[in-house]
């Protein structure tokens, strides 16, 4: 085998870049997230305006002019941590060679502007697809979320990167009953759940965004949204999310929390148990976190999701290191069961 890394500078190259997950994955296994049509998306500037302020450059391992790896470098202009490049869209056949190759070039892109660490697998920024599976191949997890072969961590670990961070997903189960900590009234002032309104995306993209900014601003991995970013998101949402399950809080009318979960059919053979949703984030802003403004969140959700028929469901990439999501929100009220596990890497440049 004869393997050279190129920069992706003009259309064949891109279509090289495209086809690798169709070398990788076995006819009619290529996820959702790695196909062709929604990794061009993630390039067009028209419908991804995280564009404006990421700064990219793709690479594919071509072998007879055929694509058997690739790779992203980016670097994001709002990361508030300065020294910090991405590697992402990594897709290779297994070979420890081709993925070094692929990852030294992005390592050298990312130190010609300037960054003394890339942190990855992260799809562009930590804001999008991140993390390379390392547990949980059972089956394929919601759509969405990262989903790799299993080798894929040997070639990682191989080439040197180092762990940083695990993503952890849990399995939750709508309770019968309401927990007593949901029913019992608590001193919070006067508090309002609502779901959003997709016929004001542009009103309810200021409100999002100063929550998300406030909420998750000490969680791993932040990176602001830009209104633009903010409204693009809520729009790709209006297409696949009721709004019941976009659920904002307010606390005297000021913007207190959100949460948002995603629906999903639950893979071939395993049982039907009923409509599923996937659980993508919630957060609070820190001066209502200690008035417990989390508990009418998830009372909402429990709520709405008894109503609309959903029985359960995945919580999705909560991070190993943020202990008062998992201590106050996923083990009392949804479960203790880990089904799957994302791992972020390091390398010093």
């Amino acid at each position: 085998m004869e393997t050279r890394i190129i920069k992706v500078e003009n259309d064949s190259a891109m279509q090289a870049f495209l086809d690798v997950p169709y070398t990788v994955y076995r006819e009619g296994e290529v996820p959702l997230q790695a196909d062709r049509w929604t990794v061009s998306l993630r390039f067009t500037p028209l419908v991804n305006p995280i564009l404006q302020h990421v700064r990219l450059a793709n690479f594919v391992a071509l072998d007879r002019g055929r694509g058997v790896g690739r790779i992203t470098a980016s670097a994001d202009d709002l990361n508030p941590r300065r020294w910090e490049g991405f590697w992402g869209c990594f897709e290779c056949i297994d070979s420890a060679p081709i993925a070094e190759a692929l990852l030294a070039a992005a390592a050298g892109w990312l130190r010609e502007q300037n960054k003394t660490v890339m942190i990855g697998p992260a799809t562009l920024t930590t804001s999008e697809q991140v993390g390379l599976l390392i547990e949980g191949f059972e089956q394929q997890p919601p759509p969405e979320l990262p989903f790799n072969p299993p080798y894929y961590r040997r070639l990682a670990e191989s080439a040197g990167l180092v762990k940083v961070q695990d993503l952890e997903c849990y399995r939750w189960r709508l309770p019968e009953v309401l927990p007593d900590a949901l029913v019992k009234k608590e001193p919070l002032g006067s508090v309002t759940t609502r779901p959003i309104n997709y016929d004001d995306i542009a009103g309810e993209a200021e409100l999002v965004q100063k929550i998300y900014n406030k909420a998750f601003n000490d969680i791993w991995g932040f990176i602001p949204m830009t209104l633009m970013d903010t409204r693009a998101f809520i729009k790709g949402m209006a297409q696949k999310v009721p709004e019941w399950m976009f659920i904002l809080v307010q606390v005297d009318d000021r913007p207190a929390g959100m949460g948002l979960a995603i629906p999903y059919k639950e893979p071939v053979g395993q049982g039907g148990r009923g409509k599923l949703a996937r659980i993508a984030f919630g957060g609070v802003v820190p001066e209502f976190r200690h008035k417990r403004a989390h508990l009418p969140l998830i009372k909402e959700f429990f709520v709405q999701c008894k109503e609309h028929g959903f029985v359960g469901g995945e919580v999705s990439q909560v991070a190993e290191s943020n202990d008062g999501v998992k201590s106050k929100v996923v083990k009392p009220f949804m479960s203790n069961d880990l089904v799957r596990v994302h791992r972020v890497y390091r390398r010093e440049l």
